[in-house]
């Protein structure tokens, strides 16, 4: 089941993807695709409106891709060193995919110009913004 949704970004979310954009030339044409795509849709939230079931940065989210097994990680720019496992960065396909979409929603994510990948975001198990935390940039796993 594909649930049509608009990406839902925070300001702060938005902000450092457009950074990311602007870095242009340290990522894959296929990558900054994507994040072209996601910036030109996203609707920018302010962090107080933002709903409890959205993957913003720092949340931990249980998603399935391709129909497979459960797998959880934390959303972030970077993994923090030892935490790699537990970690998966936005700096990728599967990660940007993840940002700004909601529990329930499958979509598709592009890897490469041929390869795609379905997604399907089973549960937000933690986000910073529903418990109330003030995230500063080494909460992002930098």
């Amino acid at each position: 089941m594909t649930i049509a949704m608009t990406p839902l970004l925070t300001e702060r979310d938005h902000a450092i993807l457009v950074g990311l954009f602007r870095q242009g030339g340290l990522h894959t044409a296929t990558y900054l695709q994507q994040l072209h795509e996601k910036l030109q849709t996203a609707e920018v939230v302010p962090l107080e409106e933002v709903e409890p079931d959205l993957a913003t940065f720092g949340s931990f989210v249980r998603y399935r891709v391709n129909e497979g097994r459960s797998m959880e990680h934390k959303l972030a720019l970077h993994p923090r060193r030892g935490q790699e496992q537990h970690t998966i960065s936005i700096r990728t396909a599967r990660g940007l995919a993840l940002l700004g979409m909601r529990e329930g929603q499958v979509f598709t994510a592009r890897q490469s110009q041929d390869v795609h990948e379905s997604i399907e975001i089973e549960m937000i198990m933690f986000q910073p913004e529903a418990d109330g935390e003030q995230l500063r940039p080494e909460a992002f796993g930098s």
